[in-house]
């Protein structure tokens, strides 16, 4: 070992005589000792913006399951407490003024919390019996669904996320004895919640997954190759910067930063667990005391740091 230092240090003073070589050498080492930290640097402050995004769309992606969850759960206890009234199942199973019971309920329950909750019976078959709303087209259609035909097949409650006649519905099933009893909401009440917080919700239905028959009695918007939006309100100049995005693509990242919005999508899944469209939520980047500003002011900051550390090293190199 001893012997080795010897060397090396015979080497190097070989070297120093050799003065053109040394300062080459010098240089050499010096430029790839800068490149790596620079590429270092680089990758480290990537890793750091790419982490504070994540945590990011996190909070994004609980702050929604928590809202779905919560519709979701208002409409199935709506639904399990009218179960448990025996002169309503009665009424109901016999199909006597149906519509009369339900819209009395409905008009109720949303006097209350102001949520456009909609009630309806179907038969086994798909014919509407009863309806809490004034819609007189849907008792002339047949009512079919995945959700529906699986509620019927499995005689067990069903909950999903469905496209139905122009709206985009949270729904609950309910097996009777002769039909299906159905509570559900529009989604759409998601669009106001987030605007209150200067954020864009959208619903975007995929076009091969839904039947397009349907959808073309209704208003509606093609974006991009296959998705469709179907909502009431909706944020045109949103809906035109995104239809070059490829979401699938954007499902599989979870969230797309772009020049002005970070946007954030998660797939809707059918009772199937099959995709049948995409939640998108989205933020102005630049808006202040916003995430996705902090969070790019943090990674800014980060990259600020490690350059005027590079900076300094070559100062004190000179």
């Amino acid at each position: 070992m001893f012997s080795m230092i010897l060397k090396f240090q015979a080497f190097l003073e070989k070297m120093k005589k050799n003065k053109g070589l040394w300062f080459s050498v010098l240089t050499i080492t010096a430029l790839l000792g800068v490149v790596g930290t620079l590429t270092y640097l680089n990758t480290m402050t990537n890793r750091a913006a790419k982490n504070l995004y994540e945590a990011t769309n996190t909070n994004y992606f609980q702050n929604l399951d928590s809202r779905l969850t919560a519709s979701l759960e208002k409409i199935t206890i709506l639904g399990t407490v009218l179960l448990d009234n025996q002169t309503f199942i009665a009424a109901m199973n016999s199909g006597v003024g149906a519509s009369g019971q339900l819209a009395k309920i409905a008009s109720e329950v949303n006097s209350i919390g102001k949520n456009r909750i909609e009630i309806t019976l179907y038969n086994k078959n798909g014919v509407t019996l009863g309806s809490s709303t004034k819609d007189t087209n849907s008792s002339a259609e047949l009512y079919n669904s995945k959700a529906f035909n699986q509620a019927v097949t499995t005689n067990q409650f069903v909950s999903t996320i469905d496209y139905q006649n122009g709206v985009v519905f949270l729904k609950a099933l309910f097996p009777l004895q002769n039909g299906i009893l159905e509570t559900k909401q529009p989604i759409d009440f998601l669009v106001e919640e987030y605007d209150a917080s200067d954020k864009i919700f959208q619903v975007l239905m995929d076009k091969d997954f839904i039947d397009m028959k349907n959808v073309q009695k209704f208003a509606y918007k093609k974006i991009g190759k296959s998705e469709i939006s179907v909502q009431e309100k909706v944020d045109e100049d949103f809906l035109e910067q995104i239809q070059d995005l490829d979401f699938d693509k954007l499902i599989k990242d979870k969230y797309i930063l772009t020049d002005e919005n970070f946007i954030l999508a998660r797939p809707i899944l059918d009772v199937e667990n099959k995709k049948v469209g995409v939640i998108l939520i989205s933020e102005n980047i630049l808006k202040r005391n916003g995430l996705p500003n902090m969070t790019k002011s943090i990674s800014t900051g980060i990259t600020t740091a490690a350059m005027g550390l590079v900076v300094a090293l070559l100062v004190l190199m000179i």
